[in-house]
């Protein structure tokens, strides 16, 4: 059997996350070249990438006086049958989860938090 380690739910936030390329050094002579591009004084935006986003819920676990840090957007988009986490269900969960203790079981050196323990459900 597993060992059962206690912990508490610290924060519960969203993420975006998002990757911007910026391009220095743009001598004076070829900054009409980028006059579309947001920016000035030889530094522009070229581009940005967006990498997804998550609901992360950091644990302090009290065994390793340490934080964790899950991912439940998927979980709790399967547990309300929706595609996209609106405001109202994200304040939802943080207000029925934030402060709640939790057990979290150590297997092969790997945490693993059962997230039936969440309650992230609308009514």
């Amino acid at each position: 059997m597993a060992p059962r380690l206690k912990g508490r739910i610290v924060e519960i936030k969203k993420n975006v996350h998002q990757v911007t390329y910026v391009t220095t050094g743009i001598k004076k002579k070829d900054q009409w070249k980028y006059r579309n591009f947001p920016g000035s004084n030889g530094t522009v935006v070229t581009g940005s990438d967006y990498n997804g986003t998550t609901i992360d819920v950091k644990i302090l676990v009290y065994d390793y006086k340490r934080c964790v840090v899950v991912d439940i957007r998927d979980y709790i988009l399967q547990q309300n049958g929706m595609q996209k986490v609106s405001s109202k269900l994200l304040n939802y969960v943080v207000k029925h989860n934030k402060g709640k203790k939790v057990v979290i079981e150590e297997k092969d050196g790997a945490l693993r938090l059962d997230l039936s323990q969440l309650n992230v459900k609308m009514p």
